[in-house]
């Protein structure tokens, strides 16, 4: 329950020379886009519909895979059946679409891609069970243990499908429940040295009205803050990391006097702990549409997408069991 300072001598040293401060890349040079994922701690992101929320994290739990070989588990209902994602996922691993189509995946890309998410994604999907924070987290455990892999994220997507589960001293108050439940979040995290996300919806929002560059005007919804969250600040209190997308309407004019493109989003790192992991700040990212991949530009404006080489030759080798129908 308490340490002396000569009980982390090891932690001391690495702070003193700015060791294992950041956490893990996710394929953009810091001087782009100064946020890493560590372990043992917390993101928080919160956004309305249709930002672009669900789609960019799962952007980063394959960089992740690609460059740390790390494994996840994801529980998104909203975003389809468990074939949905996966084959969300595979489109953004390839860069091509899953479905048959034009310009869809070769058989040779199907088969790679579904290896490849196979290796290091795991979907929960419940159907009409009921599922608290702490029975996600148990099943995550149980995962490990029957999967003999080690899991290194943890996607809730969003808060609002997990079942409520109020105590005697939460006192029937929203607030008091999100700070209890949170913390578990928190603790989750650090005993089990995953990273955990939760994605949460923002509460309603006043519109306001611009000139768009074409001398238009448009209505929408500006950026939320990280005290719009729904259920309040204590999201804001709580949260280790916490990033929120937006994207501006098209032809909306920046702050910096650009032209706010179509396919443009705005990510607002807006609290970075522990201290160096992020950087507090707005990155502008692009989705290519095609691609469904992101990319960032360079200060001469070309595209940078993200840099998914290993970090290291050989990766750590994981339990995965090849299906039988698989040619090799």
């Amino acid at each position: 329950m308490f340490k002396r300072l000569s009980n982390v001598n090891s932690e001391m040293s690495d702070l003193r020379h700015k060791k294992n401060v950041r956490g893990k890349s996710i394929g953009w040079d810091w001087d782009l886009l100064p946020y890493t994922i560590k372990e043992g701690c917390t993101t928080y992101i919160g956004a309305a519909p249709a930002s672009g929320k669900t789609e960019l994290w799962f952007e980063f739990l394959i960089n992740l895979s690609c460059i740390h070989g790390w494994n996840h588990v994801v529980f998104s209902p909203e975003t389809g059946s468990a074939a949905e994602i996966y084959a969300e996922l595979c489109y953004k691993y390839i860069g091509k679409p899953y479905t048959l189509g034009e310009n869809s995946m070769t058989q040779g890309e199907q088969i790679r891609a579904e290896m490849f998410i196979d290796k290091h994604f795991i979907v929960v999907d419940p159907i009409d069970e009921d599922l608290t924070l702490q029975g996600f987290y148990n099943l995550v455990d149980e995962i490990e243990r029957k999967e003999e892999i080690t899991i290194h994220t943890t996607t809730i997507d969003p808060w609002n499908e997990l079942t409520e589960e109020f105590i005697q001293s939460d006192l029937g108050r929203e607030d008091k429940y999100l700070s209890r439940i949170l913390g578990i979040a928190r603790k989750n995290a650090r005993k089990t040295n995953r990273h955990n996300c939760i994605i949460n919806h923002v509460r309603d929002q006043t519109p306001v009205t611009k000139e768009l560059f074409s001398g238009e005007q448009v209505t929408y919804f500006p950026p939320p803050s990280a005290r719009d969250f729904a259920g309040g600040q204590v999201w804001f209190r709580k949260g280790l990391c916490v990033l929120i997308p937006w994207r501006p309407p098209y032809g909306l004019k920046d702050s910096d006097g650009s032209i706010c493109e179509a396919n443009e989003v705005h990510l607002k790192v807006a609290k970075s702990k522990p201290k160096g992991v992020s950087k507090n700040g707005t990155y502008k990212m692009f989705l290519d549409m095609e691609r469904y991949q992101y990319y960032m530009l360079d200060w001469k404006g070309n595209r940078v997408y993200a840099n998914r080489e290993p970090v290291q030759a050989t990766q750590t080798k994981l339990n995965y069991h090849k299906p039988d129908n698989m040619p090799f």
